[in-house]
């Protein structure tokens, strides 16, 4: 049974995931007709074509090993990346450093692992070269086409829980019927198959109590229907066939994170309206109020200070007055809606698209503060007006960056991360050191994730005795540390050529590679043993 949720905007739901594991063959075969589409001309060929465009400023800009390609570190990072700004997805295996592939059992391999495994995949056929645009594409196009089975997979548990067949047409009742099923569930992180129609029927009734948006889930949900019937031209008085309905699941699930991202923007604007002086954070005994309050918002902000904690959401800097950070909490695994075994449906990181930005104009791993000073003069994001005049503070902290790396600012850093939380801080998120918070969800801290009422109140009365004293630079409000980490770490940049023969020569190689990949996948697919079905790395540092 589900777990009746208490929450913010969203449910934090009690997943009990649909499948644990997936089989090593089932992986291998999506790899496979993934590199098949890349060379094609078809519908999933153009999918790779519109990833790589989405790649491609990153890829640029991103700091490359001799081979101009990208080495594991940073592949896990761009992949984050590009998948959090295509469908707000925050896939397993990703958003850490990840568990090993070859910790797999003989039943298969755990979902977290496979992000991993494809990498491994791609790494021995290249033999250490890193990954290049293309298969960087690849590896992207791979995972979608992994969360795309998953969800065929649902919404045939779906069809089951209705007596309903794939080989039927179905009315547009029906058809909203095994839709709505199928998005409970997805929110939910409920396993159809433990369930009977009697309990989807009483849990599809109370999703409007558990998940406020659950009424404007449904409507996207059919506008998402209505649209791909008429673009597929379906719609006629017959019915519409299963793989009509396919397409409307992976459609809803590849836009449901930028969708439920209008939630997450109300409860910004909510957060920001009792700001500490414009500093991105808001006092934590301000951020309790509402829920001792008894009104119609005393269901949010009741996350323990513990908990905050551990997400990286509190900022104690200030030990008589602890303050939430508002992209820190927005993005925190606590706004994140349990959905899939291999993501989350969390907010959108604001930042992702400032540092697109950047990266799209300066083309490179690093650059001179007057460029980025320049750039982020001119830069608007939704709480900071542009063109504007940056801070004393901002222009002597970027050189003290610039200075530790021979006069060039890292992009990819920590000590970057950290200034572009100073320059935005209601939208980039302040970047802690490496393995001191951790994305746990409230599930598995359990009851300490939410505050007592003991604890509300303790926060709450001890803020108004408490004078606040006033500050002559609102930077002075948000934590700064001198700790620097790189996603790749070397001696000097590596200048890869773009023209002449040199050229030529890597892109022959860059073809060669390939086509042994795609030889190599046919091979290893074709003679690997039926893997039983499956049931229901090293120590690198990690932006987080």
């Amino acid at each position: 049974m589900a777990v009746m949720i208490e929450g913010n905007t969203f449910l934090k739901a009690n997943p009990q995931h649909l499948s644990d594991y997936v089989s090593e063959q089932d992986v291998q075969t999506s790899f496979l007709e993934e590199i098949e589409a890349s060379l094609g001309t078809g519908i999933a060929a153009k999918r790779i074509s519109d990833i790589k465009a989405t790649l491609a400023p990153m890829f640029l800009s991103l700091p490359k090993n001799q081979h101009g390609n990208l080495e594991s570190t940073t592949v896990r990072y761009a992949m984050h990346r590009v998948l959090i700004q295509r469908h707000g997805w925050s896939v397993k295996g990703l958003d850490h450093a990840g568990a090993g592939w070859n910790s797999s059992s003989h039943t298969g391999m755990l979902k977290d692992q496979v992000p991993s495994y494809i990498l491994n995949l791609f790494e021995q056929r290249l033999n250490g070269r890193g990954l290049g645009l293309q298969e960087l594409a690849v590896f992207a196009a791979t995972l979608e086409h992994m969360i795309h089975n998953e969800a065929i997979g649902r919404l045939g548990s779906a069809l089951d829980i209705h007596g309903l067949f794939p080989t039927s047409l179905f009315t547009e009742a029906d058809a909203d019927k095994v839709l709505d099923t199928y998005m409970m569930s997805f929110i939910l992180g409920e396993h159809l198959g433990n369930m009977s129609l009697s309990m989807v029927t009483q849990l599809t009734k109370k999703m409007p109590e558990m998940y406020l948006p659950w009424l404007d889930t449904q409507a996207f949900i059919r506008e998402v229907r209505q649209k791909t019937t008429s673009s597929l031209g379906k719609v006629s008085e017959a019915g519409l066939d299963f793989a009509t309905l396919v397409r409307v699941a992976e459609t809803v699930s590849e836009q449901f994170g930028k969708f439920q991202n209008a939630d997450c923007k109300v409860l910004k604007t909510t957060l920001m309206n009792i700001e500490d002086r414009g500093s991105g954070r808001v006092r934590l005994s301000e951020f309790y109020k509402p829920a001792l309050g008894g009104g119609a918002d005393s269901w949010q902000f009741q996350e323990s200070s513990g908990y905050l904690r551990e997400l990286g959401a509190l900022d104690e800097s200030s030990k008589d007055e602890p303050r939430v950070m508002i992209p820190n909490y927005l993005t925190a695994q606590a706004n994140c809606i349990a959905s899939s075994d291999y993501y989350s449906v969390c907010c959108i990181n604001e930042c992702e698209d400032l540092l697109m930005h950047l990266e799209q104009e300066i083309v490179a791993p690093e650059a001179k503060p007057a460029q980025i000073l320049e750039l982020i003069a001119a830069l608007p994001s939704s709480s900071v007006s542009a063109p504007r005049a940056l801070s004393a503070t901002l222009h002597s902290r970027l050189g003290d960056i610039a200075a530790e790396h021979g006069g060039l600012v890292q992009l990819h850093g920590r000590l970057f991360a950290q200034w572009m939380h100073h320059a935005y801080p209601r939208e980039c998120p302040y970047p802690h050191v490496a393995g001191t918070t951790s994305q746990a969800s409230a599930t598995d801290w359990g009851e300490e994730a939410t505050a007592s009422q003991e604890e509300l109140k303790q926060f709450v009365s001890a803020s108004e005795t408490r004078k606040i004293q006033e500050v002559d630079d609102v930077h002075d409000l948000m934590m700064w540390s001198h700790e620097e980490e790189l996603l790749v770490v070397r001696a000097a940049p590596v200048a890869v050529a773009s023209t002449g023969s040199g050229a030529f020569l890597s892109g022959v190689r860059s073809v060669v590679f390939f086509a042994a990949i795609m030889a190599m996948a046919v091979h290893l697919v074709r003679t690997m043993g039926i893997a039983k079905d499956a049931k229901g790395g090293g120590s690198e540092k990690f932006m987080v």
